[in-house]
Formats: C-alpha cells, sequence, structure tokens
C-alpha cells in the first residue's frame, strides 16, 4: 500500500459515510444493472431504465448500510476477533 504516502485522519463516522456512499453506489449500479440484463431489457432502453432505477434505489441502500454495517461489525465482534485487534 505505498502508493498513497499521505492518508488523512478522519473520525470513524465520517469513515462509515464515506464508505455507505461508495458501497452503495457500487451496490446499486450492480444490482439495478444486472437486475435489468436478466429481465430482458433491449439496449435502446437499458440506460435509461438503469438510471432511473439506480436513483431509486441509492438511497435506501445507503440508508441500509449506515444502519447495519456498524451492527453487524458489533454483532461478528462477539464471536471474532480481528487481527488487528491482537486481544
Amino acid at each position: 500500500m505505498g502508493v498513497i504516502k499521505y492518508k488523512k485522519k478522519i473520525s470513524k463516522t465520517v469513515y462509515l459515510i464515506i464508505f455507505a456512499i461508495l458501497m452503495s453506489s457500487v451496490t446499486s449500479s450492480c444490482v439495478s444493472g444486472l437486475t435489468l440484463f436478466f429481465a430482458g431489457v433491449t439496449s435502446k432502453d437499458f440506460f435509461e431504465l438503469w438510471v432511473s432505477s439506480f436513483l431509486r434505489s441509492w438511497p435506501i441502500v445507503f440508508f441500509l448500510i449506515l444502519i447495519f454495517v456498524p451492527l453487524i461489525n458489533k454483532f461478528l465482534s462477539i464471536f471474532l476477533i480481528k487481527n488487528e485487534d491482537k486481544k
């Protein structure tokens, strides 16, 4: 990971929000596109339908990630220890 020499320090909350924005964007994009593809949407309608589907699903996925990532991390920490925790 020597490509980036200077990393910016941010709070866990800001990190989670940035993570949620990126993860929800990628997830919504892929799910919307694949759903349309498997539904057999024609190529001329694909992009318009994909954008519409993405814009409806992205806010939902964003808030679900904000809610569930911390909860899942807490749940997993009951049963698992990450290497960097060193407990």
